[in-house]
């Protein structure tokens, strides 16, 4: 599985995408690493301070990794979170969009939220720009809330809630 994640990864640096949802996946050239700094994330006591805790899934079809998912339980108690970052952050490989894998990958995600972080509602935020993320939230019952300035990069994010 490294090395599709470690693909998946190429995919993306090589088109200057954002990896949304990929744990910081960009920063590291070693997938080990990676894998092992996501599991801080997992627990209080090995949490960073000024983190909030968070659970990375990939999407996988069998071996390839085409999407990913971080799922932030407590993202509300985060100010940072609470604003801008919201429960879910997710991305798709660039070259398997547009195949209704965001929307599924979603909707698998939030039967997660559900179940086992028991949320009755999650908050999830894209780029105003960003067309898929939007219907990707629209197809799985996002309720618009508003449209905040991200910032960072000087762009509108829009701000979705889905009841679970």
């Amino acid at each position: 599985m490294y090395q599709s994640i470690k693909e998946y990864r190429e995919q993306f640096l090589k088109c200057g995408d954002h990896m949304d949802g990929c744990s910081s996946l960009d920063r590291y050239e070693d997938i080990e690493k990676w894998d092992l700094n996501c599991r801080l994330f997992e627990d209080k006591a090995t949490l960073p301070p000024g983190y909030s805790l968070g659970f990375e899934y990939v999407y996988a079809d069998g071996n390839d990794v085409i999407g990913m998912v971080n799922i932030r339980p407590e993202a509300l108690s985060h100010p940072y979170l609470k604003k801008f970052g919201g429960h879910i952050g997710y991305s798709v490989r660039p070259d398997h969009r547009k195949e209704g894998i965001g929307t599924a990958m979603l909707r698998d995600c939030l039967v997660l939220c559900r179940e086992k972080f028991a949320l009755k509602r999650v908050l999830i935020t894209c780029l105003k720009e960003n067309e898929g993320s939007r219907k990707v939230i629209m197809n799985n019952g996002g309720v618009f809330e508003n449209e905040i300035l991200y910032p960072p990069e000087e762009k509108y994010l829009e701000r979705y809630w889905i009841s679970l």
